[in-house]
């Protein structure tokens, strides 16, 4: 039998992941000493997520772990998900060669960001994580920044391997993504955010993503979509219901611990391409019940981390923009799908701290799909950016408040069902035409001079 390792998540240890290990061994019959837990420092401030893959591939070594192709199975949670998938495309998928992981169970991982990175960068962060840190009132500022939604680490990390040919794929590693749709109680109920499990958002757990990549010219008007792909390859994506972040690990009592552990070591054992074939379909169908028995449930409605990143045609980062979606044309009337967009279907909006090019919209599919039914309307989506062009103290910039200055997307309700869907996020890479006066640079003959 392969050698199972198992990695925690930010701000844990080890220790909190023997109860998993113990179940997992009795279930499944995997000896203890087969077993491998990882364990390394997260809350210092000075630690580089390349410092983790870098630390893991060294432990790796000097444990004397295979590093033959699908010679051993990893389960990982939350924030581990980001160091075995850097790991993996650093030490081999960037190197064509093939990784050593067989069968991966991603636990809630925070592949696409977790709303409580922000927050745990911020003071009471730092008191109530910090308080136990090694070093005083820290909380590992540079993986937190990773973690922090729309970080462009997270948005890097999914072009590399998200978007290759057989990195997630019946034949190299089967991955397996489980996650609860429940927030924690009690004053931990702090940190829950609407389509999370109160650490990840259920959308952003999801390794199965889309790319679309958007020019915005000046003219013509009309927005030209360059390239639009789902990503590469096929992971198996499950939702459990009422679990949260903790008991998703077995971490805590929950009544789903059998469900769960059954799920976990279903996904471990599994040895080829048709049985991985069932079992994204199993999960693909357990999670349509899950989602179906929540409808009315704001909290677990469906949700999309759509992701932007704006930048101009010289390459420089858009600072200061609005994404606009409204309905009619002429956005200064009355616009009611605006209304009931921005009021209902917008979740949450973060902007990254570092760069606030980068942006996440948390969007209510749900929400969104009944009133598209109900209004039987078509969506707009455009944009606004500053420094205005058409500012008279304005030499460079860009060429978007006017009706006449910028065009949009018009997606009808057809079009709506591909752009938004539920537990999933899409990255949207938009460019915008940067534009130069005339009087920014000018060359005067001077009179007189032979």
């Amino acid at each position: 039998m392969k050698p199972l390792v198992i990695i925690h998540g930010w701000s844990d240890s080890s220790d909190s992941f023997l109860p998993l290990a113990k179940a997992i061994e009795s279930h499944s019959g995997r000896v203890v000493n087969e077993i491998w837990l990882g364990n390394y420092i997260s809350l210092d401030d000075d630690v580089q997520m390349n410092d983790l893959v870098r630390g893991l591939d060294l432990a790796w070594h000097e444990r004397g772990l295979p590093i033959a192709p699908k010679s051993v199975d990893v389960v990982i949670h939350s924030t581990g998900g980001l160091i075995i998938r850097d790991w993996m495309y650093t030490n081999f998928v960037s190197k064509a060669k093939k990784t050593p992981v067989n069968n991966l169970v991603m636990l809630a991982p925070a592949n696409f960001g977790s709303p409580l990175a922000h927050k745990g960068r911020a003071f009471y962060g730092r008191v109530i994580k910090g308080f136990n840190s090694r070093k005083r009132f820290e909380t590992g500022t540079q993986i937190l920044k990773s973690l922090e939604m729309a970080s462009p680490y997270s948005w890097k990390l999914a072009l590399n391997d998200c978007f290759l040919e057989n990195v997630f794929s019946l034949n190299d590693i089967r991955a397996t993504v489980i996650v609860g749709n429940t927030g924690y109680g009690g004053i931990s109920s702090l940190a829950n955010e609407n389509g999370s499990d109160g650490t990840v958002y259920v959308s952003t757990a999801n390794l199965n993503c889309s790319y679309l990549k958007i020019n915005f010219p000046s003219l013509p008007k009309i927005p030209e979509i360059e390239e639009m792909k789902p990503s590469k390859g096929k992971t198996a994506f499950l939702v459990v219901d009422n679990c949260n972040h903790s008991s998703i690990a077995l971490k805590e009592e929950n009544d789903k611990q059998t469900e769960i552990l059954n799920h976990i070591v279903t996904a471990l054992e599994i040895s080829d391409e048709t049985s991985f074939e069932d079992w994204m379909n199993t999960c693909r169908n357990l999670t349509s019940v899950v989602m179906d028995d929540n409808v009315d449930d704001g909290y677990k409605h469906g949700y999309q981390n759509t992701v932007f990143r704006v930048k101009d045609d010289q390459g420089f980062y858009v600072t200061d923009y609005v994404v606009e979606f409204y309905q009619d044309a002429n956005k200064g009337v009355f616009d009611r799908v605006a209304e009931l967009f921005n009021n209902k279907v917008v979740s949450n909006v973060h902007v990254y701290k570092d760069n606030p090019a980068y942006r996440s919209f948390m969007i209510d599919c749900t929400a969104l799909k009944s009133i598209i039914n109900e209004e039987d309307e078509n969506l707009r989506i455009s944009i606004s950016a500053m420094p205005d062009i058409n500012d008279k103290n304005t030499v460079v910039g860009y060429r978007t408040f006017e009706d006449e200055d910028m065009g949009s997307l018009n997606l009808g309700p057809n079009e709506l069902d591909k752009f938004f869907k539920p537990n999933r996020t899409v990255f949207i890479d938009i460019t915008l035409m940067r534009e130069q006066k005339e009087n920014l640079f000018t060359i005067d003959r001077v009179q007189g001079v032979n």
